[in-house]
């Protein structure tokens, strides 16, 4: 049976502007993909709290939950991930980038759903607007 993933998504946004990272050429599961910054929620904490968590660790920002969205559960060969999204917005620090190859802010429009996990191509319509 394979794993079961929690993963709590920071979805940062400023103003038009949503900040996307793309994952280390080293990682052992989607290697140089573009995402959201995010990760797995550790036994017995909330998912919006993993969300802050992993914006903190991944690329030193403070921030605070706006929004739940609807979870997205996805089926990966070797695993499942139910993704949790938080729209959330930024309270303190500068980016620093810790264990993300490259940090972005792009327009929310400008999102090109090719370049990142299938996972996320229904979330990524939805923050175009679509």
């Amino acid at each position: 049976m394979k794993p079961r993933l929690q993963i709590a998504l920071a979805l940062i946004v400023r103003g038009d502007e949503i900040l996307i990272t793309k994952r280390p050429s080293t990682a052992d599961h989607l290697p140089d993909v573009w995402e959201f910054p995010g990760g797995k929620v550790e036994e017995g904490e909330a998912p919006e709290n993993a969300a802050i968590r992993e914006a903190r660790e991944e690329v030193g920002l403070s921030v605070e939950v706006v929004r739940a969205l609807e979870p997205i559960e996805w089926d990966y060969t070797k695993r499942t991930v139910v993704l949790h999204p938080f729209e959330v917005r930024v309270v303190g620090g500068g980016i620093q980038l810790e264990g993300v190859a490259e940090a972005e802010w792009v327009l929310k429009q400008e999102l090109n759903a090719s370049d990142f996990p299938e996972a996320n191509r229904g979330l990524i319509e939805e923050l175009r607007g679509g």
